[in-house]
């Protein structure tokens, strides 16, 4: 095998390559992936390999006949083997001295993703509370905002904003750094809302684009390779809420289309021409301020305005320490639950040392932290020693920059060891915050994500990403 064949077998997308009778004349090891075998398949007509395919439907052909390229086209077809797939496939015509003697295709086999995300709506929607009528005013405010932890007065007001945003369906826009707790107040405003509509909740980080595109409008029969009649997101949530986390993620072209639904509370299934009408409350929601996304052109200034009828700031946990006490003691009572425990309380030396520490990672980093405690401590209190113990706040402190987490009392420390770990911990923190998206975690920690991707693998992390994905819907 010469080194072009080595570097392109090295590449994890799935590679094939046909000439202008539609024989395949070369695929890559990655082809495998969706039930292929890359040598058996050379010689082959891609109808023979892919039975079901239509040609009307087939992006080679379209390649082949118009010379222009196609790019990340949803496909779900059936192979010879009878197996069903679902990809995102790119296709190019090559083309020598203005003649096409022939054309390739990129695709990654995205059928697992879309295989849970059917799981996961369903699961939504079952799951989906229609809570109980309270039968005085005082249990129906207690119930609303039982996970919604806080005495500051910055928190009062939101509270009371909850309750006004949650009698109107005009769309709401939530800005609140990374743990802040952006989707407890979506929850609670469901609550508050007393609809008898789903909430359905999206990170439109957390897939691919072009097929995000179908998952929020669903398709029609016949509107891509292997597409059948489906609902979208804005469908399965009509009548009620529809909560789009980390929105600056969409592409402009997506932005434009979403705004287009927003404009005329009608939704057009991907492929179809039939206009759906929908009753949907939106609310969206970002870690990066408005400001700071329309300077840097990252949301189109249209869409954000439509987006942005009623606003609201979460404030980050440091600027509200004297509700940490309150926020500790909720966690204690919860994990004591989980965990089959029964620990009393903090110490007041250990809730010094935390009400000290400033808290990047805001609530969820906080309920991490007592997670992990609840699980290491012996005696009836959380102490400072246990905290110390723990050396989580170390890893994160602005002290760790200045070499105070080596500096351990009559402790040897193995540097390639204690790398690795901190490694380690900086890429669980970052899937964590992206909730399992490799891509998204590679931007935030500047990695090109093929590295991050060794790394993961290096440590073993897959397992860790399946559980960080699922959390969310537990």
């Amino acid at each position: 095998m010469n080194w072009e064949n080595k570097v392109i077998n090295s590449i994890n997308d799935g590679i094939m390559v046909v000439d202008t009778n539609l024989t395949i004349i070369f695929a890559n090891k990655a082809v495998d992936s969706i039930g292929l075998s890359n040598k058996k398949i050379i010689g082959e007509n891609v109808f023979d390999i892919f039975p079901n395919l239509a040609k009307n439907n087939s992006t080679f052909i379209h390649a082949l006949k118009t010379k222009k390229e196609i790019i990340n086209q949803q496909q779900t077809f059936v192979t010879y083997r009878g197996e069903r797939t679902t990809t995102l496939t790119s296709t190019f015509p090559i083309i020598d001295d203005g003649i096409v003697v022939g054309a390739f295709e990129i695709f990654q086999d995205v059928s697992a993703l879309q295989k849970i995300k059917d799981q996961l709506i369903d699961l939504q929607l079952q799951n989906t509370e229609h809570p109980p009528k309270m039968k005085n005013d005082v249990s129906k405010s207690q119930e609303e905002f039982r996970d919604f932890i806080g005495e500051d007065e910055s928190i009062q007001n939101i509270k009371n904003n909850i309750k006004l945003f949650a009698k109107t369906p005009s769309p709401l826009f939530i800005y609140g750094e990374t743990g802040t707790g952006k989707e407890v107040i979506v929850q609670n405003i469901h609550r508050a809302s007393r609809t008898q509509g789903p909430l359905i909740t999206q990170n439109c980080a957390a897939i691919p684009d072009n097929l995000l595109e179908s998952f929020l409008f669903g398709t029609v029969k016949g509107g891509f390779t292997g597409a059948v009649d489906k609902e979208g997101l804005f469908e399965f949530a009509n009548g009620g809420i529809l909560f789009l986390d980390e929105i600056n993620s969409l592409s402009m072209n997506l932005q434009a289309k979403l705004l287009r639904v927003l404009q005329d509370q009608k939704v057009r299934r991907v492929g179809g021409t039939k206009e759906i009408p929908v009753s949907v409350k939106i609310i969206s929601a970002t870690n990066i301020h408005p400001i700071e996304l329309l300077e840097n052109k990252e949301m189109r200034e249209d869409l954000f305005y439509r987006l942005n009828v009623l606003y609201l700031e979460l404030p980050p946990l440091r600027s509200r320490k004297e509700d940490i006490p309150l926020l500790i003691e909720h966690f204690i009572s919860e994990y004591n639950v989980k965990l089959k425990k029964s620990i009393k309380g903090i110490t007041e030396e250990a809730l010094a040392y935390l009400m000290d520490h400033s808290w990047p990672g805001n609530i969820r980093e906080l309920k991490n932290m007592i997670e992990r405690l609840m699980n290491l401590v012996q005696s009836d209190y959380i102490g400072k020693s246990d905290i110390e113990f723990s050396d989580y706040l170390h890893v994160i402190s602005p002290n760790y920059a200045q070499g105070d987490f080596f500096r351990k009392k009559n402790t040897k420390v193995n540097f390639k060891e204690e790398i690795q770990r901190i490694e380690r911990k900086m890429i669980m923190d970052s899937l964590y915050e992206t909730k399992g998206n490799i891509s998204q975690a590679a931007r935030n920690l500047d990695l090109p994500q093929q590295s991050l991707s060794n790394k993961i693998k290096k440590y073993n992390l897959e397992p860790e990403i399946i559980r960080i994905k699922l959390l969310k819907y537990e």
